[in-house]
C-alpha cells in the first residue's frame, strides 16, 4: 500500500480494520437487512486504486458491519484483459492486507465444463488451473491458495444445518476477453477442470502470500462453450448473476459465519 493510499484510509477510517474482504463476480451484490452499511467510498477516490470498466463490477467499496464482523466490500474488480498488470489486479489485496485484515471471500461467475452443472449452480472451488500467466505452479509451494481448515469447517457448518453438500471443482483462469472456444473447453476438460472464468487466481494467490486465509466460489451462469447450445455473451451472464445472487450470498454468509474469530 502506498503512502498516500495509507494517508487516505488513515484519514477516512481513522484505524478501522476489516476482519473480512469480499469481492463479487459480475451481477452479484451484497444485500440483504443483516448487512449494515456503514461507510463507502469509490474506487476513483482511493489514491493507486484502478477503476472499473466492466458492466456488472461495482465502483465502491464499502464497509459494512455483519453481526458483529468489520466487513469490506470491495467493489470494482479489475481483470488482466482490460490491459492491467498482475500486479494493477491484486491492488485490492495489497490493501486489505496492509489494513490488517485476515480472511477473504471470492466470488465470480463462471461457465460450467463439469456435465450436469445447470446456471444457478454456487460451487465452491477447491482448486486451479492457472493459464492467465506464464507458468502454472502456485509460487510458495503450497498445494492449495484456498484454505483447507475453513473449508472444512464450512462443509461441517452447512451438514450441521440439514443442507445439501455445496458441489466442489477446479476452476480454470483464462485471460480473456473472449469466451473460451470449444476446443479450448475439450482441452480443460482433459485437464481436469470443471469451471472456467477471467478472474480470482491471482486474487487468491496474492492474498494467500500475505498471509490471509481464501475461500472462494464460482456462480455458473453459463455453460462452457461447446457443452450446451447457444452463443456465449456478457449480457446473459449479468443476467444470470442477478437472478441467482441470493443463492450466492447465502454461501457468503455461511462463510462469514466459519471464517474464524471477529477481531476486537
Amino acid at each position: 500500500m502506498s503512502r498516500d493510499t495509507k494517508e487516505y484510509f488513515e484519514e477516512k477510517w481513522k484505524g478501522w480494520k476489516p476482519d473480512l474482504g469480499i469481492v463479487l463476480g459480475s451481477g452479484i451484490q451484497l444485500e440483504g437487512d443483516d448487512f449494515k452499511e456503514l461507510d463507502r467510498c469509490s474506487c476513483s477516490e482511493i489514491p493507486g486504486l484502478p477503476v472499473p470498466a466492466v458492466e456488472g463490477h461495482g465502483g465502491d467499496w464499502i464497509r459494512f458491519d455483519h453481526d458483529g464482523r468489520k466487513i469490506l466490500l470491495l467493489g470494482g474488480r479489475v481483470h488482466l484483459y482490460e490491459g492491467h498488470s498482475v500486479e494493477t489486479v491484486t491492488t485490492g489485496m495489497e490493501i486489505l492486507a496492509d489494513l490488517g485484515c485476515r480472511h477473504v471471500i471470492l466470488t465470480n461467475a463462471a461457465g460450467g465444463i463439469r456435465h450436469g452443472w445447470m446456471p444457478g449452480e454456487v460451487v465452491l472451488i477447491t482448486g486451479h488451473l492457472d493459464f492467465q500467466r506464464d507458468g502454472m505452479i502456485t509460487p510458495g509451494g503450497s498445494p492449495s491458495v484456498f484454505d483447507l481448515d475453513w473449508q472444512d469447517r464450512l462443509r461441517q457448518f452447512r451438514s450441521g444445518l440439514n443442507l445439501s453438500p455445496l458441489e466442489e471443482g477446479t476452476y480454470a483462469g483464462l485471460p480473456g476477453p473472449t469466451y473460451e472456444t470449444p476446443a479450448e473447453v475439450r482441452m480443460l476438460q482433459s485437464l481436469g477442470a470443471d469451471l472456467v472464468g477471467m478472474s480470482t487466481i491471482q486474487e487468491a494467490r496474492v492474498a494467500r502470500e500475505k498471509g490471509m486465509k481464501v475461500v472462494a466460489f464460482s456462480l455458473v451462469t453459463n455453460a462452457a462453450a461447446g457443452t450446451a447450445d447457444g452463443v456465449l455473451n456478457h449480457e446473459e451472464v449479468i443476467e444470470a448473476g442477478q437472478e441467482s445472487r441470493f443463492k450466492v450470498l447465502d454461501v457468503v454468509r455461511q462463510a462469514i459465519a466459519t471464517s474464524g474469530e471477529k477481531v476486537s
